[in-house]
């Protein structure tokens, strides 16, 4: 719990450096002690005793916790604080992130430190990889965080697992065309329809859902915007261009939004498409193929985020960090034109 070592850097011998758990925080510190190794090994036992006697006895720390909940009683008040602030789904996740470390620890939260969610980290790792795990991990810390602003527990550090790359799967020019050409596999009364959802996936880089379940009142053809019910309710607008604009138009009679069709429907005759194609891809693809283009066509990386209404720049560069330029020299070339010589 507490050790002790010479420290050979001080100009004042004999010195020994004193790394113990702070009693009244659990705060980890070091301390320079100027004396005899007894008298450090001494300081350095009373320092474990006074932390284990606090530790059995915490209503004795300075500052102590008024309250507490058991890890149980804290995850019911928080689902219900989350109850109706947060989509269906999201709750859920919540729900099953919080149930899975209840099977890990059942104690107080406020025994909840560092070293603890260290080992839960670690118990995660042995059977999920890194990014899986770190999705656990977010969602315990919104929790911790909730937990700690109603004073039942101290906010632990919570340090992400190592995540290994996105591998992106996204569509070349000569696929998507392939796709296009197997469109007369389908019955004549969907082919049109599905080339028309295919093009604005791909133009607007939108979510499925976000195209297919979209309402008139979200889309404003003169302003070339439809603004969606998007993941993160951010309210960000999905931009249109002409051709787009053109699309929707054909489809001003239907109510209430321009596709009669569902996400299933569409899924369905999209992955026949593939099939005949012998491609291998999803729905999502379209979207991923969107910001692969515009990449490749030399839109920055932060205007291609934007655009995608990425959470961060962050994640689009996880997405796309294997085409994104390299050429440095042509960046050197750039910069010296603009210095005056």
């Amino acid at each position: 719990m507490a050790s002790i070592k010479l420290y050979k850097k001080s100009k004042r011998q004999p010195c020994y450096r004193l790394s113990y758990r702070d009693p009244q925080t659990g705060i980890w510190r070091n301390k320079l002690l100027h004396c005899s190794r007894d008298q450090a090994d001494q300081i350095r036992r009373d320092v474990e005793a006074e932390f284990t006697w606090l530790d059995n006895h915490p209503e004795l720390r300075e500052g102590q916790l008024t309250t507490t909940r058991n890890v149980e009683e804290a995850k019911e008040e928080f689902k219900a604080s989350k109850q109706g602030t947060v989509k269906p789904l999201t709750w859920d996740r919540y729900n099953v992130a919080l149930t899975n470390f209840e099977d890990f620890f059942t104690g107080e939260v406020r025994k909840i430190d560092r070293h603890l969610i260290d080992k839960y980290r670690s118990k995660l790792l042995e059977d999920r990889k890194g990014r899986g795990t770190n999705s656990e991990l977010r969602h315990l810390k919104v929790f911790l965080r909730y937990c700690a602003e109603n004073e039942w527990m101290k906010m632990p550090k919570i340090t992400m697992a190592k995540e290994s790359p996105i591998e992106v799967r996204w569509l070349s020019k000569e696929q998507v065309q392939k796709l296009r050409e197997k469109v007369e596999i389908l019955d004549q009364a969907d082919r049109q329809i599905i080339l028309d959802i295919m093009d604005l996936l791909l133009q607007t880089g939108a979510r499925a859902n976000e195209i297919i379940e979209s309402k008139w009142e979200q889309i404003n053809l003169s302003r070339k915007q439809i603004k969606p019910d998007d993941k993160g309710n951010t309210g960000k607008p999905l931009f249109l261009d002409t051709h787009s604009v053109k699309i929707l138009k054909k489809y001003k009679e239907n109510k209430p939004g321009p596709f009669l069709v569902n996400l299933d429907w569409f899924y369905w005759r999209y992955q026949k498409l593939a099939t005949a194609a012998e491609i291998e891809t999803t729905v999502h693809d379209l979207r991923r193929t969107c910001g692969a283009w515009l990449i490749q066509a030399g839109v920055d990386i932060y205007q291609v985020s934007k655009y995608l209404r990425h959470s961060s720049v962050t994640v689009t560069e996880k997405h796309y960090v294997d085409i994104l330029p390299s050429d440095l020299s042509n960046i050197a070339a750039k910069i010296g034109r603009q210095i005056v010589k």
